[in-house]
């Protein structure tokens, strides 16, 4: 993706975040919203993007005064539940809860009869998730480097999950195999928990997730941690050395998730869905929880303009990535 491709995505999203209000839009934005909501999620019950939205829909429902329901369309790295939202009539009723793997939507799923970019719009930035590089204890190897000496000797032995191809534990298990010089095998899973269940069974090998998702298998050491995704070592993590203290590998790739709507959405429930969400990030108890469970939560400028630049970024940088590393779309 050139420049002035991602200068048109951008511009297309920011753009679509402020249409004026007509339509469905009709209500004035004081009697929105007067009926539950729907905050459609693309990974199914269990992992880092499921604790988000239940944090979320909690809390926003209260400073909204309704009812969040969290609704699971699990399936292509997120893109099923992104095309169910995109197609959605524009009212404020019906919420996605993005991640970087939907803004790469047409180089891994341009088969798809939807364009993120153009059939969604921001509303707000919820939280950044620091990633980490999980090992099963069933591999023969103490260290990354011994892992990857393996996957050296024997080409293709050493697996590395993630929930689907374009996901952010999937574009770091390639950088990795760039990195290091080495043939992994790649695992796509349907979702976090079913990828970690089999690390823990001795099914898989490796996988990229958040801190937040981590957490709990290490605290409960069923999994060791190699390596914090990051240019240095996390707090929650002190023993355990940053990608870059290797060598090999630049710390480039956490995560995120992120409020969208369908496009055409009235921009006073755009603006009234923001609102609510910062509100909501702005509480001690909210972002001691987010804290708590690893996930960072954005300090300022979190607005609809600022998350349709921010994707386009993305969008841009990681296009560019997987033309590199020559990964093919999904069919």
């Amino acid at each position: 993706m050139g420049l002035s491709v991602a200068r048109s995505l951008i511009a297309s999203v920011v753009a679509g975040s402020v249409m004026p209000i007509s339509g469905v839009a009709a209500e004035s934005s004081a009697s929105y919203p007067e009926r539950p909501i729907k905050l459609v999620l693309g990974f199914p019950p269990g992992g880092a993007t499921d604790s988000v939205a239940r944090q979320l829909a909690k809390h926003m429902g209260e400073d909204l005064g309704q009812q969040i329901i969290v609704d699971y369309r699990p399936g292509a790295a997120g893109n099923i539940g992104a095309m169910a939202v995109a197609r959605a009539p524009a009212d404020g009723y019906t919420l996605y809860l993005a991640s970087r793997s939907e803004t790469l939507h047409k180089k891994m799923y341009g088969h798809m009869n939807y364009d993120f970019s153009r059939d969604l719009v921001p509303v707000g930035m919820a939280v950044k998730l620091p990633f980490v590089l999980l090992m099963g204890k069933h591999v023969k190897a103490a260290s990354i480097q011994e892992a990857i000496g393996l996957a050296r000797e024997r080409p293709g032995s050493i697996s590395c999950a993630s929930t689907g191809m374009g996901s952010t534990n999937h574009l770091l298990c390639e950088a990795l195999q760039e990195a290091a010089d080495v043939e992994i095998l790649h695992l796509p899973y349907k979702g976090m928990t079913s990828a970690l269940t089999d690390i823990v069974g001795g099914r898989t090998d490796l996988m990229f997730t958040s801190l937040a998702f981590a957490l709990p298998y290490l605290q409960s050491d069923a999994v060791r941690c190699m390596s914090v995704i990051s240019t240095t070592r996390l707090p929650e993590l002190p023993d355990v050395p940053s990608i870059e203290e290797f060598g090999f590998m630049r710390a480039d790739g956490n995560a995120w998730f992120a409020i969208v709507a369908p496009a055409r959405t009235p921009s006073h429930v755009i603006s009234r869905l923001n609102r609510s969400l910062n509100n909501v990030l702005a509480q001690d108890l909210v972002r001691e929880a987010f804290t708590a469970q690893g996930f960072v939560v954005p300090l300022s400028n979190n607005t609809p303009e600022a998350l349709g630049t921010f994707m386009g970024e993305e969008a841009e940088k990681w296009t560019e990535v997987l033309e590199k590393l020559n990964v093919s779309s999904v069919q």
